[in-house]
């Protein structure tokens, strides 16, 4: 299956109002945003393990283009995002085949306050030695994961500018952020020997926090920025394993370009995120999140006899 989702439900005490005595047809700004994106994970084996073939060894999923479609209703700050496969952008013969499944639930309960939600199951990676490719069917990687960010001086401007007849000019920002989480990692690597997939579960938990920026760059280009670290304590879940909690420190970086015209925007943004943990509490590997995407937003107005 491949498929990734993204949902943004945004809850906010502002909602549309309007005057039901005198209007029985309600009129709604509502803005599309078709997409484009590359969305993968990567694992990086920064020890030498058993199967030393892996030692310090990236391995990749044959990672798809995909196209998406975003709809929200102005106001009510609801909106969702869902994305499919197109294509892979790889030869398949050369590279394989990666199976995949990627939900992903942002939601700012207020707005300061962030709820992440994440599900991803990556089947089908390579890795490359001395200029030759070599598939690693078996391994997969799922995730799963859920924190609650605070965010201080934090503003997405880029849909507000595309409603306001009045473009919100942004000011040199400089802002904060601090939150916590708890994430679930199976792992299935050949880590002691191609023979044998190794499957491991490991469960960390701990608090994040760093710095966001924010710069007009010219009356239509605006830029955001973030970066932080995270602490977190973890262990592996296994009947053999001791149960040793190990420290980490884990990586985010998030970045944002926007290009507004009256009633439409374009953004291109990245997002990466890291997590390491040790399997067998001895070997130390990275599990990399990387989204590349490239949104156009367009305004519509919608009538309806429904009052949000």
């Amino acid at each position: 299956m491949r498929y990734i989702i993204n949902f943004f439900l945004l809850v906010t005490t502002i909602l549309w109002g309007q005057d039901s005595t005198s209007v029985k047809r309600h009129s709604y700004k509502v803005w599309v945003r078709p997409s484009i994106s590359i969305n993968y994970l990567s694992i990086d084996v920064e020890d030498r393990p058993y199967n030393e073939v892996l030692g310090n060894k990236k391995l990749l999923p044959n990672y798809p283009l995909t196209a998406g479609l975003g709809a929200g209703i102005d106001n009510t700050y609801i909106s969702f995002d869902y994305s499919k496969n197109i294509m892979p952008l790889r030869n398949v013969n050369t590279y394989g085949k990666t199976t995949f499944f990627d939900f992903q639930l942002h939601s700012f309960l207020t707005k300061k306050l962030l709820l992440d939600f994440y599900y991803q199951n990556y089947k089908g990676f390579y890795y490359e030695d001395k200029g030759k490719v070599y598939l690693l069917t078996d391994t997969q990687i799922q995730q799963v994961g859920t924190e609650v960010l605070f965010f201080k001086n934090w503003k997405q401007f880029p849909i507000e500018n595309v409603f306001s007849e009045k473009k919100t000019v942004i000011e040199p920002l400089l802002g904060w952020y601090v939150g916590g989480g708890v994430y679930y990692h199976k792992a299935a690597i050949p880590l002691e020997s191609f023979e044998n997939t190794d499957i491991f579960r490991h469960l960390q938990a701990g608090i994040s926090g760093g710095i966001t920026l924010q710069l007009q760059l010219s009356e239509q280009v605006s830029f955001w920025g973030l970066g932080g670290l995270g602490a977190y304590f973890g262990r592996e879940l296994s009947s053999v394993s001791r149960l040793k909690v190990k420290d980490y420190m884990n990586f985010r970086v998030y970045s944002l370009l926007s290009y507004t015209h009256k009633n439409w925007a374009l953004e291109f943004s990245v997002l990466y995120n890291n997590k390491r943990l040790y399997f067998k509490n001895s070997d130390l590997m990275s599990i990399n999140s990387e989204t590349f995407k490239l949104s156009y937003i367009r305004r519509l107005k919608v009538k309806s006899k429904y009052k949000l």
